[in-house]
């Protein structure tokens, strides 16, 4: 007689299994997945940001660190609509659904490089040299006179 017995075959299986649970993970990491999305986030974000600071006159500081990012306005000035003209960026950018527009990294995107970029209401930056951001292998980088954010 020829063949596997039943004991045989379920034996590898097993092994196959375990083998398969232990070294299946590495082969399918998540971190290029991460940076890639935390990195477009950003993209995203600064594009935004800039956006607002055009739409409402008035500028917009975006700070990014290993920690997230943020974007935040002046308080309104006290007479009408406009914004003041110096002082402390502190009234949080608001995204469409209210939400503050701020987020934090995955835990594996690796941000080695950071800063702060203040959109003016042109949409320039208006405290060049602008920052260049790095997210593991992708670089983004605002062009200190348009204010268009590019990704490398």
């Amino acid at each position: 007689m020829r063949g596997f017995t039943l004991i045989e075959l379920i034996a590898c299986l097993v092994i196959l299994g375990i083998l398969a649970a232990l070294a299946g993970p590495r082969f399918v990491g998540t971190q290029p997945f991460d940076q890639r999305g935390y990195a477009d986030e950003l993209l995203a974000g600064l594009r935004y940001a800039e956006a607002v600071a055009v739409a409402s006159g008035c500028n917009v500081s975006f700070h990014v660190d290993a920690a997230g990012y943020s974007a935040n306005q002046r308080a309104a000035a006290a007479a009408g609509n406009t914004c003041a003209a110096a002082g402390a960026y502190s009234n949080p950018v608001m995204r469409g659904d209210g939400a503050p527009l701020a987020g934090t990294p995955p835990s594996d995107a690796n941000v080695a490089a950071g800063g702060t970029v203040i959109f003016g209401a042109s949409g320039q930056v208006t405290n060049p040299p602008a920052p260049t951001l790095v997210i593991g292998p992708f670089t983004l980088t605002v062009d200190p006179v348009s204010g268009f954010v590019t990704e490398q």
